[in-house]
């Protein structure tokens, strides 16, 4: 597969000009696939500007608007307190626009701009792990009432397909995983832990996790309630304040699924080390509960989802790394964080993180 030429900043800056009317200076953000800017004006008011590849006709289904446009426009009115980004319309009051560039269809989305510290910048603390939690259920109720045909996609984070990496994990060579363990294992975290040794060890390891999955979590899914979820609920698409979050960023991979799946893949992203690893995901989660409780049978699915995610993150990273290798900072900014999880993560049983879990839950109701 050959990346999609990038959208560079004088570009969007036109984009924004001759389709919103906005002239300002536009700044690249990190992402994995969209070009994304901050649109600065001369009078100061910033601008999110997201240029997105529309892989096929049909990406929009029959829905007059994209599905993360239609999420937003769904959220100002279902949800309006909750601190997510505003659609800003087009002069014509179009929500977004379709362009050609580079031989492509390209989506574009003009936003308002949240300000903030991103929650990945800085370390967590307990109520604010919670609060994370609570606010992905005040999400989730919000998105309950949304029906949409772009719903209805997949792409390489949906963990209801996790099995699918598989061929994603054999196309990987040794030069792809192994270069990780070592620095996972040069920063101190447990790279080396049981079955993760050198690529080979990895490579069964994960290899195993999908195994696991597909006999014993896929099967539920069948008859699991599906709804409209965020999939990448994590640091970098948060904003915090003290023990709060202040804002929810990006809903490009969101998409229907099971809630237990939205709630193991904001866990995951909040494990800690050493014997105190779970804990701070079981914050998460039992934030979540306090404010949309979950079922028994969902809390063992978040068990099962959030050690997928973690195998997940490292091989979708690697694999996206050698399809763009321009973007290889920052596809593997956090691989070697999730190699050390993920060889934590083998020392427990899914039962074992499910217990955990559970745990931390029924303290919210005592």
């Amino acid at each position: 597969m050959v990346a999609v030429p990038r959208v560079c900043a004088r570009a969007a800056e036109e984009i924004a000009l001759t389709h919103y009317g906005v002239s300002g200076s536009a700044e690249r953000l990190a992402a994995e696939h969209d070009d994304t800017f901050r649109l600065v004006t001369p009078a100061g008011a910033s601008r999110l500007l997201k240029i997105s590849v529309i892989d096929e006709p049909g990406d929009a289904g029959s829905d007059p608007v994209s599905f993360s446009t239609a999420i937003l426009l769904h959220l100002a009115s279902a949800a309006p307190r909750l601190p997510v980004q505003r659609v800003v319309a087009t002069p014509d009051g179009a929500p977004e626009v379709t362009i050609a560039r580079a031989g492509t269809r390209r989506l574009v989305r003009m936003t308002s701009w949240l300000d903030g510290e991103l929650l990945g910048r800085a370390a967590t603390t307990a109520p604010l792990r919670r609060d994370l939690g609570a606010t992905l259920a005040r999400l989730s109720v919000a998105l309950r009432g949304l029906r949409h045909p772009g719903a209805r996609r997949t792409h390489q984070w949906d963990l209801q397909n996790f099995g699918r990496l598989r061929a994603l994990l054999d196309e990987l060579p040794a030069s792809a995983l192994l270069p990780d363990v070592e620095r996972a294992l040069a920063a101190g975290r447990p790279a080396g832990g049981a079955g993760t040794g050198g690529d080979g060890g990895l490579r069964a390891a994960l290899t195993d996790c999908l195994d696991e999955f597909d006999a014993v979590v896929r099967p539920v899914l069948a008859t699991t309630p599906r709804q409209v979820i965020h999939t990448d609920f994590h640091g970098e698409n948060l904003l915090a304040d003290g023990s709060r979050i202040t804002g929810i960023l990006d809903f490009g991979d969101a998409l229907a699924g099971p809630v237990a799946m939205d709630v193991g893949v904001a866990a995951c992203y909040q494990l800690g080390s050493g014997p105190g690893l779970l804990a701070p995901a079981a914050d998460v989660v039992a934030g979540y509960h306090a404010a949309d409780p979950l079922a028994p049978g969902d809390l063992d699915l978040v068990a099962g989802f959030l050690v997928a995610r973690v195998a997940a993150r490292i091989i979708v990273s690697q694999w996206n790394a050698r399809r763009d290798p321009a973007n290889r900072g920052y596809l593997l900014r956090r691989t070697p964080q999730a190699i050390g999880h993920f060889a934590a993560l083998r020392l427990l049983t899914t039962d074992e993180i499910a217990r955990i879990v559970r745990a931390a839950c029924s303290e919210v109701h005592q």
